[in-house]
């Protein structure tokens, strides 16, 4: 009777330190041993410390099972609570990462307008010196025309001077 009482402690012990143990790394509950058989009669020996070690065990699972349950709810009550905080930060970071996008187009809309401006501007630049040399050309050949008609024409005529009366 005694080395049943002591074995079922030290089975009770390596249980109980074995369940920590894994309690530590992953939340499990205590394990309970199976509902003794015998009929309790007095209130000490073998079988009632079966039915003391039972009970106890029963009584921590209900605790454990209860503060799971209540932690399972608050971890539920804080998911709805910052559900619609998370939607709100999934869409202002959508919103941001599109603003980003936009900003990047505009900006490479800008470069290649101010690189089309540059070179509008050249291109005008160098058609307003040829339409300049064009007319300079076409200016010095009329005044070659006009010289050399005017010397043609001035050819036939003749200058006399005319006599002074004295």
């Amino acid at each position: 009777m005694r080395q049943t009482r002591t074995l079922l402690l030290v089975v009770f012990v390596v249980v109980s330190s074995t369940v920590v143990a894994i309690a530590q790394q992953t939340p499990q509950l205590t394990v309970v041993p199976p509902k003794p058989t015998c009929t309790l009669i007095f209130n000490t020996g073998a079988c009632a410390d079966l039915w003391r070690n039972y009970n106890e065990a029963v009584a921590r699972r209900q605790q454990e099972e209860i503060q799971l349950y209540v932690n399972r709810q608050k971890e539920l009550a804080s998911q709805a609570a910052t559900a619609p905080l998370q939607q709100q930060i999934a869409d202002l970071t959508k919103l941001s990462a599109d603003q980003q996008v936009q900003i990047s187009k505009l900006h490479q809309q800008m470069q290649s307008d101010a690189s089309a401006a540059l070179e509008a501007r050249q291109i005008a630049h160098q058609q307003g010196l040829w339409e300049g040399v064009a007319i300079g050309g076409a200016g010095v050949l009329v005044l070659i025309a006009v010289v050399l008609g005017v010397r043609r024409i001035s050819g036939s005529f003749t200058i006399t001077k005319k006599s002074e009366p004295a």
